[in-house]
């Protein structure tokens, strides 16, 4: 059985409550990122829930998820839900310009 990983990339846009996101999922057969747009928030930085955008590499099939990030000491714990159930988890680092987070898909047999 082969787990789907990914990784993304946040940077809060300059006088907005937006994330403008870069991504990147194992599964995508074309080695090329995908955008994303994440509302809410950012008055504390990256803390908080958001309604998240994301879309493929070639910009179309946009999907929607509510993001939720927690700052745990210097670690940042991610959520993607949707109907308020949890289907990717994943842990971050802030850099001198961004958040940057691996995640992966819940096990929803565990």
């Amino acid at each position: 059985m082969t787990t789907e990983i990914g990784v993304v990339y946040y940077r809060i846009k300059p006088n907005t409550d937006e994330l403008e996101a870069t991504w990147y999922a194992s599964h995508l057969q074309q080695k090329k990122t995908g955008s994303g747009i994440a509302k809410g928030d950012t008055s504390n930085g990256y803390p908080g829930a958001y309604t998240v955008t994301y879309f493929s590499p070639d910009g179309n099939k946009p999907v929607i998820f509510v993001l939720n990030i927690k700052k745990s000491g210097s670690i940042y714990e991610l959520s993607w839900s949707k109907e308020e159930h949890v289907l990717f988890v994943g842990v971050g680092i802030e850099t001198s310009d961004g958040l940057v987070a691996g995640w992966r898909p819940v096990d929803i047999n565990s």
